[in-house]
């Protein structure tokens, strides 16, 4: 893919165009270590995935930079613009943090960083007035506990649909999970750009709505509520649906996801949790896989 036009806006956000910013990265160099040609080369592959929208590309092209030169404050930098585009966006001023420790004068990292900083101060709001809501979703799109048999889910085939945004993270989990369901078959789907750890013994497969490649099966479990189904969900033949709400879900992202399950309450869903202490934050009633006890 080509880097953008040399005229156009740089995507960073500073508002120069990007031949007077990260357009000139090639003639650039920290200010602490010098950019070599690899360098250079890799951040120009990061930045044209950008562009063109392979966020996840970009994360780990962005990412190999850092692991060699840490102090890299392009990589640093756009890498917290990827982020803050994902909507990851503690992440984001981490790494916005860091790439002004490498580069204070820099007007564009600190617009951004301001950025960031405001709509984290309206997500500690809106997740307050989400987390007080979210129970009242309980009579509609939950489904009653004592649909499970204990420790076993219910027999057949199912499909699992990773929907979370921290795929390695969350990596464990889904193991659990897997294992919880007593060997039964399971096909475990991950959508385009998603990376499973290289030690993971779980075969996958790819959502691939255009060619037809998605979840068909009766039963499924979504782990992680960051993603939406809506591109497939409607092909989908599922009637039996649970959600795997994982530590790091966002209360906003749960009242977004669970109607959506839902199929705006044509389909119950039942809710599954890693703890009970999870169970009391969200407040709705569900299975802890855990221990596979069903809480109400």
């Amino acid at each position: 893919m080509s880097a953008p036009g040399r005229n156009s806006p740089c995507p960073c956000g500073s508002g120069k165009r990007y031949k007077e910013c990260h357009g000139a990265v090639a003639g650039q160099a920290s200010p602490i270590a010098p950019v070599d040609d690899t360098t250079r080369r890799m951040l120009d592959e990061a930045l044209a995935a950008q562009r063109a929208g392979r966020l996840a590309d970009a994360v780990a092209l962005y990412g190999a930079v850092i692991a060699i030169r840490p102090d890299t404050f392009d990589a640093l930098h756009m890498l917290g613009v990827v982020h803050y585009q994902r909507g990851e966006f503690e992440r984001a001023q981490k790494l916005l943090l860091s790439a002004l420790d490498a580069m204070p004068s820099d007007a564009g990292a600190r617009y951004n960083l301001q950025l960031i900083e405001s709509v984290l101060e309206r997500r500690m709001v809106e997740r307050d007035i989400c987390r007080d809501t979210l129970p009242r979703l309980a009579p509609r799109c939950v489904a009653s506990s004592a649909q499970s048999d204990g420790r076993h889910w219910r027999n057949g085939a199912l499909d699992v649909i990773v929907s979370t945004m921290e795929v390695p993270a969350r990596w464990n989990d889904l193991e659990r999970l897997v294992g919880w369901l007593d060997g039964r078959q399971t096909t475990v789907w991950l959508y385009p750009g998603m990376r499973r750890p290289a030690a993971a013994t779980l075969a996958c497969r790819e959502i691939d709505a255009a060619a037809g490649s998605i979840p068909r099966l009766a039963q499924a479990i979504f782990v992680g509520a960051a993603q939406s189904p809506a591109q497939w969900y409607g092909c989908s033949a599922a009637i039996d649906v649970a959600l795997y709400c994982c530590d790091d879900d966002d209360p906003c992202a749960l009242l977004d996801r669970i109607p959506e399950l839902a199929r705006e309450g044509r389909t119950p869903v039942t809710l599954m949790f890693p703890s009970t202490m999870m169970v009391r934050r969200i407040g709705l009633p569900g299975i802890v896989v855990e221990g596979a006890v069903a809480i109400s």
